[in-house]
């Protein structure tokens, strides 16, 4: 058995904020610090590919304050991103609607994933404005819009018109927070993934927890139904 890939639910930034008594965009601001260490982390594993869900189709519904700061912080993180890629490398790339986003976004999104796209190290997929629904919707219009030469389309096949066709489904999926659910995230790509919910914030989150939760998964038994 081995950690192939690894998908973290990034959640808990404003209760950490509320915790320390700052405002919830400092707890964003952190959480965005964060990411990229752990990403550095993950790194020095044994692990090929890393899924992280930064922003989700329902994260819309929050005031128009606090995702305006959102807006600005991702701003902010790709081009701290389009600044490290040279340095490293990462192969990244992003699923979702990203069509939501102003033009500025898809700009510095395109650079990063064409700048990376022939990199040999850690593939990094951020999931924003992403929908586990969605994504799954988003494959079946594909399958009804074009002429696919499958007369069944069977579970091998529908990946292929996913947002991950072309990664392997995540192995191990760790979720910080205290929140013991998924959120909509990879529905189909989570089917025999193992589950870590953490009640520490994704800020506090750091290189000791994902040893801990590494060791959790390599003395797990995956049998797959068996």
């Amino acid at each position: 058995m081995s950690l192939n890939h690894l998908a973290i639910i990034l959640d808990g930034n404003r209760r950490w904020a509320l915790s320390n008594n700052l405002e919830s965009f400092e707890g964003h601001s952190k959480g965005a610090e964060n990411l990229w260490q752990i990403i550095k982390d993950v790194d020095k594993k044994e692990i090929n590919y890393l899924t992280v869900f930064v922003f989700s189709t329902e994260n819309w519904k929050r005031s128009q304050v606090e995702i305006s700061f959102l807006m600005d912080l991702l701003v902010k993180f790709l081009d701290d991103t389009i600044e490290k890629i040279n340095s490293n490398d990462y192969k990244i790339r992003f699923i979702g609607d990203l069509n939501t986003f102003k033009k500025n976004i898809i700009k510095k999104i395109n650079i990063i994933q064409d700048n990376t796209r022939n990199n040999n190290g850690l593939i990094i997929s951020i999931a924003l404005n992403y929908g586990g629904r969605s994504d799954i919707v988003n494959a079946t219009n594909k399958i009804l819009k074009h002429d696919i030469p499958y007369k069944i389309i069977d579970e091998k096949n529908f990946k292929k018109f996913t947002s991950n066709n072309d990664i392997p489904d995540p192995d191990l999926l760790i979720r910080t927070g205290g929140e013991m659910r998924l959120s909509n995230f990879l529905l189909w790509d989570l089917a025999y993934t193992e589950l870590i919910f953490l009640k520490k914030h994704w800020p506090d989150f750091n290189s000791k927890i994902l040893d801990k939760c590494i060791k959790n998964f390599y003395n797990r038994k995956r049998n797959y139904g068996e």
